[in-house]
């Protein structure tokens, strides 16, 4: 009859096996593993392991584009790195049109009109981009029913270069737009009849602190 033969495992490797069974089960906790550092403590001849420096994280959104797509930092108090994004006041032609208008960081701006009749259509829409330092080009399509001028739907189309002061409490800029008096519906976006071209008019805002 054989004799068996007990076999001494030190305290220290049987605390390791087990928590490392535990961990490998997914039931290890802060706890176990605090208990596993006290076990395993460098000797005094160890040289600590450098840590990494910590990452540093910048608000951005994505901006894909017909050229490049580019990452565009935003935050802070008044769209961070683009002082254009952010609510404002508008004003054309110096009182011609006037109402908000909202910048947003992917590129889009929305404008509510108070100088047009809602009923008719007083909601517009455009998209924007940076050319310069604190320099931006808007291109900004409105659309709405006015009988007044000989056909059901009226497109304007303005294409404006604004500039935002360093203050980043106003803009200020000049466009162009053509207008264009569509009667047939099928067509509502070809911008090659009933159409014309006023002068230059000036675009100016103010921005619209939060509380």
């Amino acid at each position: 009859m054989g004799t068996s033969t007990q076999i001494k495992v030190p305290a220290t490797a049987l605390a390791l096996s087990l928590a490392f069974g535990a961990l490998a089960a997914g039931q290890a906790n802060a706890g176990c593993l605090d208990g596993l550092r006290d076990l395993t403590s460098p000797a005094k001849s160890s040289t600590p392991i450098p840590l990494a420096p910590s990452a540093h994280f910048v608000p951005a959104v994505y901006r894909p584009s017909d050229r490049s797509a580019q990452f565009m930092r935003v935050g802070g108090e008044n769209g961070g790195e683009e002082p254009l994004v952010g609510l404002w006041e508008f004003t054309l032609n110096e009182g011609m049109d006037f109402g908000t208008q909202a910048f947003h960081s992917d590129g889009n701006e929305f404008m509510y009109s108070a100088g047009r009749d809602p009923a008719k259509g007083d909601v517009c829409q455009g998209v924007w981009r940076k050319i310069g330092p604190r320099t931006y080009s808007l291109n900004h399509i409105a659309m709405g029913w006015d009988q007044g001028f000989g056909g059901p739907l009226i497109r304007v189309h303005i294409h404006a270069v604004v500039n935002v002061d360093r203050s980043g409490q106003t803009y200020s800029g000049t466009f162009n737009a053509l207008v264009c008096v569509e009667t047939d519906m099928t067509h509502p976006f070809q911008e090659v009849k009933n159409c014309m071209t006023p002068p230059p008019g000036t675009m100016t805002g103010v921005w619209v602190k939060p509380d």
